[in-house]
């Protein structure tokens, strides 16, 4: 497999705060190849660049010659929607001023949401293709509207929790990554993230716009403000011109419903654009990450739950979109 190289870049400075990006390049490269950039998963909440590393995709691009990047953003609730958004599409316009124009553009759980977003945006370089990894993918989604859709338990202190996530609109740093916890469910920013769910807050924290979820329960989607629709690509974003999108997502996932994708997966046929939706049956939230997979090296691997070939036929499809272009 080819050497990788990777070196790490500011891509740009908010208020003092570095944002970089870690770009990883193997020897075969060659000048215009593919550039893949992906965005890390955490609720929008945690994670940082390295967490939770797609070493199936990094390989694959290793394999292809395609470089690879992961980008920091700033994460909610210090920072907003729009916060993460302008950071994404710089990010992506950093990769194809510097690496390469012709770009995939790649996102895990909340990083599918930051991916989708970023993809839809006028601003955004059109890219090869979007690929989202059980990604949050679509917030007008009811489990986000409506109050009630619980994280592995839930958390029973709402209000006292409300109160810590609003001072931290207000005072806190804002920060562009988090490690993420060995317990999740013992983590205090993770319990912002359940509780944001729960109490169906999500939007609210996004659009910094106390109320609107509600609004939008009882009145519907016209209930965004034109200013806010760029954060809900799915309902808004859907154009003729939108890149070849993937999205694949493991039927047992108990942190971000497989209904999300499928949904959506639904939306682009509904549109009359170029998408496939991966059902990987069996399988959890981040069934990928638990092992260093290789899908060029097939030398006795066991492909248990069949989640080898549903990330090969993937790779395929990412590979057919780049030959197309």
């Amino acid at each position: 497999m080819a050497r990788l190289h990777t070196t790490t870049h500011v891509y740009k400075t908010v208020n003092g705060l570095e944002l970089t990006i870690d770009v990883s390049t193997p020897a075969t490269a060659q000048d215009n190849n593919v550039a893949l950039i992906h965005f890390h998963g955490g609720f929008l909440l945690l994670g940082k660049k390295t967490s939770f590393p797609p070493y199936w995709l990094i390989n694959a691009c290793k394999k292809r010659g395609w470089t690879y990047a992961t980008a920091s953003y700033r994460l909610l609730p210090e920072a907003g929607g729009h916060d993460i958004l302008e950071d994404s599409l710089d990010a992506v316009r950093w990769v194809y001023n510097n690496i390469s124009r012709r770009i995939i553009i790649a996102g895990s759980s909340a990083g599918g949401h930051v991916a989708f977003t970023t993809a839809a945006s006028p601003l955004c370089p059109k890219p090869l293709a979007l690929l989202c990894v059980y990604g949050m993918v679509d917030f007008l989604n009811s489990r986000y509207v409506h109050p009630g859709q619980r994280l592995r338990g839930g958390i029973p202190n709402e209000d006292e929790i409300l109160k810590e996530i609003d001072s931290a609109i207000q005072n806190a740093k804002i920060i562009d990554g988090y490690p993420m916890p060995a317990k999740l469910e013992a983590d205090q920013r993770f319990k912002w993230a359940s509780t944001m769910q729960q109490t169906a807050q999500y939007i609210d924290v996004l659009t910094r716009s106390p109320g609107l979820t509600e609004k939008i329960a009882k009145e519907g989607i016209q209930a965004i403000p034109e200013e806010h629709r760029a954060l809900f690509p799915a309902t808004f974003g859907l154009n003729a011109d939108f890149p070849p999108t993937v999205l694949i997502h493991g039927d047992a996932d108990d942190l971000v419903d497989v209904e999300l994708s499928a949904s959506v997966a639904a939306k682009f046929q509904n549109a009359g654009l170029d998408v496939h939706f991966e059902r990987v049956a069996g399988q959890v939230h981040g069934f990928e990450t638990t092992e260093n997979i290789n899908l060029d090296d097939e030398n006795n691997v066991e492909d248990l739950g069949g989640k080898r070939k549903s990330l090969k036929r993937v790779v395929e499809l990412l590979e057919r979109y780049a030959k197309e272009s």
